[in-house]
């Protein structure tokens, strides 16, 4: 028994290895490639589709990986689940930028806000391409890394870790200075335990739910803020902001599966 486990334990972390290890050699790539596809990096980043690709690489060279992912934890549970939790990822990004607006307008600091119509895009375009852009991230972090880790940890635990792993891997931060990088994963790891709380329960709109708050938080940043040109101010509220945010979920998630709890043992009472 004891042996089955640490096989098991070792083969999580073989694969988690793996995965981590394509994702960024191949979003390295990706990188390279994008200046001659002639892509601008406002609409959509080439980098973003190197998790998605690092899973099928993992899939393929590690095929007993499979078994860690039951279609279940995607397609099971309740009609109204999905639906909720993607009404959640909507919500949530925008009380992340509302809280940082807000704490701009406290302090005197004001922002640069461009007009959606003042882009070098369409706003449209910009949008579905971020969509996809983070659909092409989450299937790596969210759909694949962080159950193949749940299998080991709790969901807490594999979200922060996740969030970690996940904040690293953007490795441009850290030629911003140590404020900016560690205000990043901050902002990274809050991200991950809010993604890690909204598809904690099975349901059929996972990758839509993370996509979605992905993308708008990518979004509010490109609107409002300039923390890609290395404005450590603007990541770190954004960071402050986001944490706020996901202390608020987590409290609010474990409150209402306390209240489910009770209810479903008063009524396996017959109360």
């Amino acid at each position: 028994m004891l042996e089955s486990k640490r096989m098991n334990r070792n083969r999580v972390s073989l694969i988690v290895i793996v995965y981590y290890l394509l994702a960024s050699l191949l979003a390295f790539l990706l990188g390279l490639v994008q200046p001659v596809t002639g892509i601008p990096e406002v609409v959509v980043q080439l980098t973003q589709f190197g998790p998605t690709l690092a899973v099928l690489a993992v899939l393929w060279l590690l095929p007993r990986s499979r078994s860690l992912h039951s279609p279940s934890m995607i397609t099971a549970g309740s009609q109204a689940e999905g639906p909720r939790r993607l009404a959640e990822a909507v919500l949530l990004p925008v009380a992340v930028i509302a809280l940082s607006l807000l704490w701009y307008g406290m302090t005197g600091h004001s922002t640069d806000f461009t007009k959606p119509t003042s882009l070098s895009h369409p706003f449209w375009l910009i949008v579905i391409a971020q969509f996809i852009g983070a659909a092409g991230e989450e299937i790596g972090w969210r759909l694949f890394m962080q159950p193949a880790l749940q299998t080991r940890m709790s969901v807490l635990a594999s979200s922060v870790l996740v969030g970690l792993l996940w904040g690293v891997w953007h490795i441009g931060v850290f030629a911003e200075g140590w404020r900016y990088a560690g205000s990043f994963l901050l902002f990274a790891v809050s991200i991950s335990v809010i993604l890690g709380e909204l598809l904690r329960r099975p349901h059929g709109l996972k990758l839509p739910t993370a996509a979605a708050f992905h993308m708008l938080i990518n979004l509010g940043m490109l609107l409002w803020f300039k923390e890609e040109s290395g404005d450590a101010y603007a990541m770190t509220t954004m960071a402050i902001a986001c944490f706020i945010v996901a202390v608020i979920t987590l409290i609010a998630h474990a409150a209402s599966a306390a209240k489910g709890a009770k209810r479903t043992t008063a009524r396996g009472r017959g109360i």
